[in-house]
């Protein structure tokens, strides 16, 4: 069963992010015929004969190739469009527009809580899907296929933890730093023991007395995820 990618489908989405920063092209994305194509195949699959493994790597497919096409959306209505950074852009992004995915209507809350979370309650989900923001996962540089979805799914939640921007501990102030997905699902957590215990298996490097740290949150950054053109007159601030 295809529920994700051949090679040429892999490199044609690795060449739209940078693997360094995460940030995407969406200028390049928008004028290329790519992401339509595989809209169209997610469109109309039919997911009566899938496994749930296979299911899985559909709909983790399905929630990022559909923010991309949110994401071109709004810049085709605004080109200065900065990302979700308000309420009511966020509401409209994630509530409102809805998207027809295996043949049926979805918006991408409902896709991530009632079909994600719900149907696989899998905590590495959220390292695996990106919501088009500076604070989210890197958006994975390969479609996800049933075939290789543990290891990918364990791969990413490991580049996720061990990014500082993400999991930072202070040890002379005894303070472990957390991105807010950790806050924001905690439950989901609870499930592997704890987000503690969740962040010991994955961290390449933890403090001897974790339990004593302060948990402290980073503000989550809501701007696009996009890459700046070379030629932009945009003066960073230093």
């Amino acid at each position: 069963m295809a529920t994700g990618s051949n090679l040429s489908d892999n490199v044609m989405l690795k060449s739209y992010i940078d693997g360094t920063t995460g940030l995407v092209d969406y200028q390049k994305l928008k004028n290329d015929t790519w992401l339509h194509k595989k809209i169209e195949e997610w469109e109309k699959t039919d997911l009566s004969n899938y496994s749930k493994q296979e299911k899985y790597a559909f709909w983790l497919n399905a929630y990022n190739l559909f923010t991309l096409k949110g994401v071109l959306l709004e810049l085709e209505k605004n080109p200065n469009w900065k990302g979700n950074t308000s309420f009511y852009s966020k509401f409209k992004f994630f509530f409102l527009r809805k998207f027809v995915i295996a043949g049926k209507k979805i918006n991408l809350r409902d896709l991530e809580n009632k079909i994600l979370r719900e149907q696989f309650q899998d905590p590495r989900l959220h390292f695996a899907i990106n919501c088009a923001s500076f604070s989210c996962p890197f958006l994975p540089g390969r479609l996800f296929q049933s075939e290789t979805l543990e290891e990918y799914l364990n791969q990413l939640t490991v580049d996720f933890i061990n990014n500082p921007n993400n999991v930072m501990f202070n040890d002379q102030e005894q303070v472990l730093n957390l991105s807010m997905i950790f806050k924001w699902y905690k439950k989901d957590f609870s499930r592997s023991g704890g987000v503690l215990k969740f962040i010991q298996k994955y961290h390449i490097s933890i403090p001897e007395q974790l339990s004593v740290y302060k948990i402290k949150y980073f503000k989550y950054n809501w701007e696009l995820n996009e890459q700046v053109p070379a030629n932009s007159s945009l003066t960073v601030n230093v």
